[in-house]
């Protein structure tokens, strides 16, 4: 067997360093490492990056709780909340608006692999529950006695096809990497302090990329 500890003693490029070193650290995992019971809660930290125009990305950390993957068919849930921050769009560099989405998302999932490395393949759908709302410090910057202006949201649909890939470290230990695009496209209403509407429907989209550790309680 090959000692992990001196593969760089040849100079090998980082690219293949990497893949070594993964290859390393699957193959120290115990072949018959399973996870026991249904149920995992553990911590993610994930990167969300909107792909509409002037919608800050953002990192979080947040819980997760999550259905063990078993090979073939199964349940699939997600919630992909995020609250991103919108760019005035005059130009000011300043505070203007946070957007907020709280999707409730259903759906199935298909997983292949062998134990202790499962690849799922999921999509799910729901309502989205989304809001806007202006920050304080551009309603301060508001001339005195000028019209407030306006701006409102529909709730929506979302759509999101996921990739994720759980390692098995321990009987009740995983660790889980996802990915997934979220497709939202909700209706906003602006009234700008003129009193002039604007109607049009938001490409609220979002990739979504997220790490995490789990521990299976039941």
């Amino acid at each position: 067997m090959t000692s992990c500890a001196h593969l760089n003693a040849f100079g090998m490029p980082m690219k293949y360093l990497a893949a070594t070193a993964l290859s390393c650290t699957l193959a120290a995992i115990p072949a018959a490492a399973q996870t026991k019971g249904r149920v995992s809660v553990g911590g993610s930290m994930s990167f969300v990056n909107p792909t509409g125009d002037g919608v800050g990305s953002l990192v979080g950390i947040s819980p997760l709780v999550r259905l063990n993957p078993r090979k073939g068919w199964g349940a699939a849930g997600g919630l992909s909340w995020f609250r991103a921050d919108l760019e005035n769009p005059s130009g000011v560099s300043n505070a203007f608006a946070r957007f907020k989405v709280r999707p409730l998302m259903g759906g199935v999932s298909y997983t292949v692999g062998e134990q202790p490395v499962l690849l799922s393949m999921s999509v799910v759908a729901g309502p989205s529950f989304n809001s806007i709302d202006f920050e304080d410090d551009f309603l301060r910057t508001l001339p005195p006695g000028a019209l407030r202006p306006e701006l409102d949201i529909d709730n929506s649909f979302a759509v999101r096809p996921g990739l994720s890939v759980t390692v098995t470290v321990a009987p009740r230990v995983a660790f889980v990497g996802f990915g997934g695009y979220m497709i939202n496209r909700p209706d906003m209403t602006y009234r700008d302090s003129s009193g002039q509407e604007f109607r049009n429907r938001w490409k609220a989209d979002a990739m979504i990329v997220s790490a995490a550790l789990v521990y299976s309680l039941f």
